[in-house]
């Protein structure tokens, strides 16, 4: 038997590996962990290769063989190698006897490379993909109970809201902004609720004192204070994002992609932000209802507001704006003026 067991949440993954492993080898005594970082190919294919004991499988389980980077190379964490990689796989997957297991166990990988899919003989992919919505409150109301702790459904979203605010509910259209709830941060912060409430529920009370915002709440910061014409919070905000790794390209992104939800939102005044919401599919109803307020507040045309920040993404991308740094600034400058209608970022 072949597995490939990829992320994107790592506990889900390694779980899901575990219980594979321990299908074919109760006991433990015949599975093997191997690293590819570590491990060479060579090594790896000898010991999947080789007979077990006694007649029982033997259980290799090899990590990062896709994900890892090759000393010398520049291609980002997380990402497959293409050839180099697949003439590999092909060498390990032949030299699996039929009655052993392999493993592979790649969970910084969100997907199963081609090769994996059209491999010979046929590899079983299994996917730790995190609940999300629904689902995910009733994991971690079933997680409460493992700790010996109760928490209610609306303090189980709330606690999913404050760590995974964009995406506890659903993927975002575009994967580059997805941040999957992950499953073992959860369950590290329901042990901690527990026993602090203990031997009480936990509530909300308990998140907002115990619970630390991530990332994604400095974001909505910087988006909020954007929005609505705070010149002074959002250059705050944005240094601390910065400060903190985050990239300027993508925070540029963000502001447009504002920039054309208060669109939206001046166009379709008076409908439920719910609607909207589920109309484009890609916001949660509360962050359409705090940009819907904070364009009926500014009055701000839609057209307006688009042309302005078109302007600003076309000059970046002609040159006369050399780094996203700077668009990012003249857009913030543009977006507290009390009208958003400059025609050309040059004119800022």
């Amino acid at each position: 038997m072949i597995a490939f067991i990829h992320g994107p949440d790592r506990l889900l993954a390694r779980d899901a590996a575990l219980a594979l492993a321990a299908n074919s080898d109760p006991d433990g005594s015949n599975t093997t962990w191997l690293d590819a970082r570590e491990s060479s190919v060579d090594q790896i294919v000898g010991a999947i290769g080789a007979p077990s004991f006694f007649g029982s499988p033997r259980v290799v389980i090899v990590a990062n063989l896709l994900s890892r980077t090759p000393k010398g190379a520049s291609s980002p964490a997380g990402s497959a190698r293409s050839s180099g990689s697949d003439v590999q796989l092909k060498a390990l997957v032949a030299g699996v006897l039929e009655q052993n297991c392999l493993i592979l166990f790649e969970p910084e990988l969100d997907a199963a490379p081609a090769a994996i899919k059209t491999a010979a003989p046929p590899v079983t992919i299994i996917a730790g993909e995190p609940p999300r919505g629904t689902a995910l409150v009733a994991w971690i109301e079933k997680t409460a109970g493992t700790a010996g702790a109760r928490i209610d459904r609306r303090a189980a979203q709330f606690l999913a809201e404050t760590l995974f605010p964009q995406t506890w509910d659903r993927k975002p259209a575009n994967p580059r902004y997805d941040r999957p709830p992950d499953l073992a941060l959860l369950s590290q912060e329901i042990e901690k609720l527990a026993l602090a409430a203990h031997p009480e529920p936990i509530t909300r009370d308990h998140i907002v004192t115990l619970v630390p915002g991530g990332p994604d709440q400095r974001l909505f910061r910087f988006l909020d204070a954007a929005s609505g014409g705070d010149l002074r919070t959002a250059v705050s905000e944005l240094e601390r994002l910065t400060d903190a790794g985050e990239d300027p390209a993508l925070l540029l992104a963000q502001v447009l992609g504002q920039v054309e939800l208060m669109a939206v939102a001046s166009a379709g005044s008076g409908r439920d932000s719910g609607t909207v919401s589920r109309d484009l599919g890609s916001i949660t109803a509360a962050r359409m209802s705090a940009i819907s307020s904070s364009a009926q507040r500014r009055r701000l045309s839609g057209a307006a507001s688009l042309g302005g920040g078109a302007a600003i993404d076309r000059d970046l991308k002609t040159g006369h704006i050399r780094r996203p740094e700077e668009a990012l600034y003249q857009l913030l400058i543009a977006m507290s003026a009390p009208d958003f209608t400059r025609e050309t970022g040059r004119s800022l």
